[in-house]
């Protein structure tokens, strides 16, 4: 019988195949060397270029945009339902081609699962109510951390840098998973909805690869 992955091993192949899209797809790796004070600001201003731009090879809006277009894509006035999200995904032209897939869950309040192709197929999931949308995603099973205690302090030092998206740990079937999140309001226009979903995903990956990679180099320079 095969093994089943972790979530671990998961998130390392999830990386692996986004950092090869990123390549076929025309983008280079670019570091700088300035001053630790700046980092946030670099990191801040590098998100906002690339998931707001509509420049290179695979950021270009989609040319021929779905017919049904709906007016919640400038200005809405009443607050997202995870159905009425669902269906606007599917016809936005905001949204890349084979960029997501949203799919319902069904149950008591249903949630919607955003299947993010351009990152490895990262599953983010929607919920939330009349005031507030929450989106989040799975990292890996905190039994897998090293030295769990001083990786949660580190997390919570690197909350100031990771825009728009804040760390916490949830509970599924009785174990405890990292998970990553942000919060919107209900009413928020689907063009920023769109953003939070690329940002959170990009988080996500650099979770899975850089900050887990700073942890453990922290640990051998303090070791």
């Amino acid at each position: 019988m095969p093994v089943k992955p972790t979530r671990s091993a998961q998130a390392a192949e999830r990386t692996r195949a986004w950092r090869e899209a990123r390549r076929v797809a025309g983008f280079v790796k670019i570091e700088v060397w300035a001053p630790a004070a700046c980092k946030p600001d670099i990191l801040s201003a590098v998100q906002s270029i690339v998931v707001e731009s509509a420049r290179g090879p695979a950021l270009k809006t989609n040319p021929h945009p779905p017919k049904g277009v709906r007016h919640m894509d400038s200005v809405i006035d009443t607050a997202w339902t995870i159905h009425s999200l669902r269906d606007a995904l599917a016809e936005s032209a905001l949204v890349r081609p084979d960029e997501l897939t949203a799919t319902v869950i069904e149950g008591v309040e249903p949630v919607l699962l955003v299947t993010m192709h351009e990152f490895g197929d990262l599953p983010v999931y929607v919920s939330g109510g009349a005031l507030q949308l929450v989106v989040s995603t799975l990292l890996w099973a905190c039994d897998e951390q090293n030295d769990r205690a001083a990786f949660n302090e580190f997390l919570l030092k690197a909350q100031k840098i990771v825009p728009l998206s804040n760390f916490g740990i949830t509970s599924v079937e009785g174990r405890d998973y990292y998970e990553l999140m942000g919060e919107i309001s209900s009413k928020t226009t689907l063009q920023t909805l769109v953003i939070e979903l690329r940002t959170l995903a990009d988080n996500a990956i650099a979770a899975a690869s850089d900050l887990r990679e700073s942890f453990e180099k922290s640990r051998v320079a303090a070791a």
